[in-house]
């Protein structure tokens, strides 16, 4: 060992390859002492000493061996700690992204080597099965995971942050008109109610079906619950976004909502299934032959192209603007945290506003030039205004 009249960096030799290396001892911001072999040159050893002691100052030091710890030993405090946090609907899909895509790629690899590269051709592969949703879901767990790691100082930088990711693509909005709800209501049997409530209140279907016989009040529908099936079963929680809310539908729901719930009590089921039970969501059969679940059947008998049943809350929104609703009213009605993300979510439904303002700002103009022309006239003739008819008419 040789003295580089550096206190804190010495000279030794490689035992392998016989040449000159260097290494370097340093504090830990514990006071414990360490030290990092290897480098090559005497410069290189000054430079991360340099590094090392300008990170203590600012306190992003990250040892070296805190980086070699697996994925998987981070992942499970972090997935215990995010299944207080969210809903379960919402933890199954990250679980689902942690088990099924996180885990078989990078659980077993210490963090200090998992590189953006590495992250970038994980997603790769995925998208090429997945859909965009999937592929953000994956990659959002393991981002949120990894920053555990950099507040833990074991990694400097996030090297999921910062990547480019898929789009999600999105497709236009699906209306039905109030004939085609009748229509498709009409053919919905036993659940006829359910689709007014939806087509004219906005719910979602899980608040829909957690509705209790007790949260009806007329016209008023109180919304404070919300129901997911998860891999455990129901879980029961408050609305999407945590917006409770009272809602209004029309007098003819009214009347509807008066007669259904006959013969049991305000914490029962407004619409339940044949058991008790909260309503399963119908979806779509595809398989030639198969019986078709009753909301594919009431679209096919109302003449009407496959739409899926959240669509009726899309429905309830359009209705609601076509009747001259005041964007303020819809996000109410919708539950949304602010205008601003039920004017992002339907900005279709008021291009007709924008005909309006169109129209408006042409008057608008067309006053202001009429008048400027009157009085430019008026100077010009001495205030006797003898042309002012003919000037206007020309302007027209």
């Amino acid at each position: 060992m040789r003295d580089t009249a550096h206190p804190k960096i010495k000279q030794y030799t490689d035992k392998r390859t016989g040449r000159p290396r260097y290494l370097v001892r340093y504090r830990k911001p514990s006071g414990t002492q360490s030290m990092k072999r290897g480098f090559t040159t005497k410069r290189d050893a000054e430079t991360w000493l340099h590094d090392v002691e300008g990170a203590k100052q600012r306190g992003e030091f990250v040892a070296v061996a805190a980086g070699k710890v697996p994925l998987h030993e981070i992942a499970g405090p972090w997935l215990a700690w995010k299944r207080t946090r969210v809903k379960p609907s919402t933890y199954d899909g990250i679980e689902g992204a942690w088990r099924i895509h996180i885990q078989p790629a990078f659980g077993t690899t210490p963090l200090f080597r998992i590189m953006p590269s590495d992250i970038e051709a994980w997603l790769t592969r995925i998208s090429e099965k997945k859909s965009p949703t999937v592929v953000r879901r994956a990659h959002a767990a393991l981002a949120q995971m990894l920053d555990t790691a950099v507040r833990d100082r074991r990694l400097t930088v996030n090297p999921a942050r910062g990547i480019e990711l898929p789009r999600v693509r999105t497709s236009a909005h699906r209306y039905l008109s109030h004939l085609e709800v009748k229509a498709v209501a009409d053919h919905a049997g036993d659940h006829s109610t359910l689709v007014y409530v939806l087509a004219y209140g906005g719910l979602r279907w899980g608040e829909a079906v957690a509705l209790r016989v007790g949260d009806i009040d007329g016209a008023r529908i109180r919304v404070d619950r919300a129901v997911v099936p998860t891999k455990s079963g129901w879980s029961e929680g408050t609305p999407k976004t945590h917006e409770r809310r009272t809602l209004y539908v029309p007098a003819f729901v009214e009347k509807m909502l008066s007669t259904q719930p006959e013969g049991r009590g305000p914490g029962d089921l407004l619409f339940p299934a044949q058991r008790g039970e909260y309503l399963r969501s119908p979806g779509r059969v595809r398989s030639a032959g198969a019986r078709r679940l009753w909301w594919q059947a009431a679209i096919e008998a109302a003449g009407l192209e496959y739409l899926r049943i959240h669509d009726l809350r899309h429905t309830a929104a359009s209705l609601a603007v076509q009747s001259g609703a005041h964007v303020k009213a819809v996000q109410r009605m919708l539950g949304h945290r602010s205008a601003a993300m039920t004017l992002d979510k339907y900005a279709d439904l008021w291009d007709s506003d924008l005909d309006a303002v169109a129209g408006s700002l042409d008057a608008a103009r067309n006053a202001a030039v009429d008048a400027h022309e009157l009085n430019t006239e008026r100077v010009a003739t001495g205030g006797t205004g003898k042309n002012s008819g003919a000037v206007l008419a020309l302007h027209r």
